[in-house]
């Protein structure tokens, strides 16, 4: 899996609670700011494939917009049943205040 970097944002676009999808070699990744903390998850549900852009971000988790799964955003893990099934998590590094995705998986999360 390749480590190159994607710069895809500035993060100056997303404030603390907001979320973007971008789109990296065919893949929807969800970018959002979790109380100033970046990251980078599939931009799917894992419960019934539907898109999380939009979904409420507090305490570290993301909130599924259609039924409220919720996703831890650093390691991917769903809480509860319907979360049994983790997001996939990319890697993210912000330079020169530039976001940055990679398809790889974060270095924490292998």
């Amino acid at each position: 899996m390749s480590t190159e970097f994607h710069p895809v944002l500035d993060a100056a676009e997303l404030p603390a609670g907001a979320s973007k999808t971008v789109h990296i070699d065919g893949h929807d990744i969800l970018v959002g700011n979790a109380a100033g903390e970046f990251f980078a998850v599939q931009n799917r549900c894992t419960h019934q494939d539907s898109p999380l852009e939009g979904g409420r971000i507090r305490n570290g988790l993301i909130a599924c917009p259609l039924h409220g799964v919720m996703f831890d955003v650093r390691t991917g893990c769903g809480r509860g049943q319907m979360g049994r099934v983790p997001l996939r998590t990319f890697a993210l590094r912000v330079v020169d205040g530039r976001i940055e995705v990679s398809l790889a998986a974060p270095v924490a999360a292998r």
